[in-house]
């Protein structure tokens, strides 16, 4: 009975690409406890596919709210809304402040030129897409002219009173995802995530504690650097923001 047991475990790892059982496994001499430690493994595998399968569905939710939203006027004037992007079980988020031209014609964040130095930063420091989650402060498109959605050159900063209006669906996110570090791109996503009113250039270089402003039941790290669209107008400041990212390789090295 006992080797029958070990054998469907077997099988079972294997079938789910599993590549090392710890020896524990191999030397019990009580099959009732052997058979406990087979059930309290399942229970974890178990309880962990559940964990996924509502982090994608809740997210999932979310978005359709976000798809559907009008709290302020940028729900008027926006082609798509634009909710996020990446691996939801990742232990870190990157936050800007809000959707471009290109984000906003694509319904994705970060798409354009600033977008694909995101990319190259990411991978400076062996991250992609897959392995982060990618969002914004504001799901929507803030311009200059809202009666002008197809014109380039026509995005400004989100104002205090659409934040507000999309503060909820932010805070979900990071509820949802749960991440262990929050970096924040820019000036907007810095002061807000921080409660801060000081920007980046002088809040970077170190990690925050997330203020309990939030009141979120887990710690996060934020970590301010600045927006890859300031760097393709100040190329200068890619020597601080590659020192940041040095801090994050390292910091996630012991995490």
């Amino acid at each position: 009975m006992r080797n029958k047991k070990l054998i469907n475990f077997l099988k079972e790892e294997i079938g789910d690409g599993e590549d090392y059982i710890p020896p524990h496994y191999f030397f019990k001499t009580d099959s009732k406890n052997l058979t406990q430690n087979l059930e309290e493994k399942r229970e974890e595998k178990k309880a962990k596919e559940n964990e996924i399968e509502s982090k994608e569905l809740l997210l999932e939710n979310l978005k359709k709210e976000v798809l559907n939203c009008k709290k302020c006027l940028l729900g008027l004037s926006r082609t798509n809304a634009v909710f996020g992007v990446g691996n939801p079980h990742s232990k870190v988020m990157f936050v800007g402040e809000g959707p471009g031209w290109d984000e906003d014609h694509k319904g994705e964040p970060f798409v354009g030129k600033a977008g694909q130095l995101l990319d190259k930063i990411l991978a400076s420091i062996g991250l992609d897409r897959t392995k982060v989650y990618i969002s914004n402060i504001v799901k929507c498109h803030p311009m200059i002219n809202p009666q002008t959605p197809q014109a380039r050159g026509n995005d400004r900063p989100p104002a205090d009173d659409e934040i507000s209006s999309c503060r909820y669906y932010i805070e979900e996110q990071i509820k949802i995802i749960k991440p262990l570090c929050i970096v924040t791109l820019g000036n907007t996503a810095t002061r807000f995530m921080l409660n801060e009113k000081n920007g980046v250039s002088k809040l970077r270089g170190k990690f925050y504690d997330a203020p309990s402003n939030f009141f979120f039941n887990f710690d996060i790290k934020i970590l301010p650097t600045y927006h890859p669209a300031a760097l393709l107008r100040n190329p200068s400041l890619k020597k601080e923001t590659w020192e940041d990212m040095k801090m994050l390789r390292d910091w996630l090295k012991n995490q």
